[in-house]
């Protein structure tokens, strides 16, 4: 079951079993007139209420930002179809305008400016224009479309564009892109979902997913939520691998710092700290060994599991 794992040479087989698996303050400022701060000065436990101008300035002050986010929203609009419109004339195979190139830039822009799922497969739907045009995507295009299909809570579109290659040209072209690829569907989208992500694993030549701690957790976990039989027959070799690599590398520690847990590179930790959380949590529940985490999941001290203190031979004062 292990070799199952080896998805260089085997990815067709964790898609057979995706397939088995699946079946989505105001701050109230009121300004007193005249009358009622008089009245105030008069009695300071006045029961006068304030009046309908008093009312209406107050409603003034929480429709100012309103209107700010609105024109900020707009604005955003206009200059995200703007860029589409400008991408789309100067891409593809017949170009509406030749002057004017295309930087790779403007691909990270318009993925930060899509505002829905649905803006931002319009722009997936102009991948292949960058293709048609002699083009090719980077692996911080990768990341940054994984990144904002996460934001924007539609990541079976990454798993669309990823799953077909030829017709997108977006290639997962880096194991961290692979690894929040798998970290977008493996703890609320069906097992079948992140199987497949495994399987891209080996169709784009990365390292099998159990010879990476964080992805091997993941996927660990998505198995553990599921209760089919493709579950636990996936789950038990991930166990075995995962539990060999915690128990024979030092424990990685996600950071505690919010400035420092915001930086992407650190995410592959947070990832990894949570999942082996997870399964400490499950694996109490149900009653299976949990232990081997702990140097993990805790301050403990972390030593290799071959390494221990040989018992010293009794003195004679202990025998008497």
């Amino acid at each position: 079951m292990a070799s199952l794992f080896s998805l260089g040479s085997r990815p067709q087989a964790l898609f057979r079993l995706a397939s088995t698996a699946n079946r989505s303050v105001c701050r109230r400022n009121f300004y007193l007139t005249a009358v009622v701060q008089q009245a105030r000065d008069d009695d300071l436990f006045s029961s006068a209420t304030p009046s309908e101008t008093l009312v209406s300035d107050s409603s003034k002050s929480t429709t100012v930002p309103k209107a700010k986010l609105q024109d900020a929203a707009a604005r955003r609009e206009q200059q995200f179809n703007e860029l589409v419109q400008y991408v789309t004339n100067r891409t593809g195979r017949k170009r509406a305008v030749k002057a004017g190139q295309v930087r790779q830039s403007a691909w990270l822009r318009l993925f930060q400016l899509a505002n829905s799922s649905e803006q931002l497969e319009m722009v997936a739907e102009m991948f292949p224009r960058w293709r048609d045009s002699g083009k090719e995507f980077r692996s911080i295009h990768a990341e940054d479309f994984i990144r904002r299909c996460e934001e924007l809570k539609c990541p079976t579109l990454a798993l669309k564009v990823f799953g077909d290659h030829s017709k997108y040209g977006l290639g997962l072209s880096s194991l961290f892109a692979a690894r929040h690829m798998l970290h977008s569907v493996y703890d609320k989208r069906p097992l079948s979902d992140s199987m497949t992500v495994a399987a891209l694993f080996g169709v784009y030549k990365l390292p099998p997913v159990s010879s990476d701690l964080a992805a091997c957790a993941m996927l660990y976990v998505a198995c553990l939520k599921d209760n089919s039989s493709n579950a636990r027959v996936v789950g038990k070799a991930l166990y075995e691998e995962l539990q060999n690599r915690v128990q024979d590398k030092p424990p990685v520690k996600a950071p505690q710092e919010s400035t420092i847990r915001a930086r992407y590179t650190e995410k592959p930790n947070i990832w990894l700290s949570d999942a082996l959380k997870t399964i400490e949590k499950v694996h109490k529940k149900t009653g299976k060994e949990w232990r081997w985490i702990r140097y993990w999941t805790t301050e403990r001290e972390w030593r290799p599991r071959n390494t221990f203190t040989p018992i010293q031979p009794a003195t004679a004062a202990e025998h008497a």
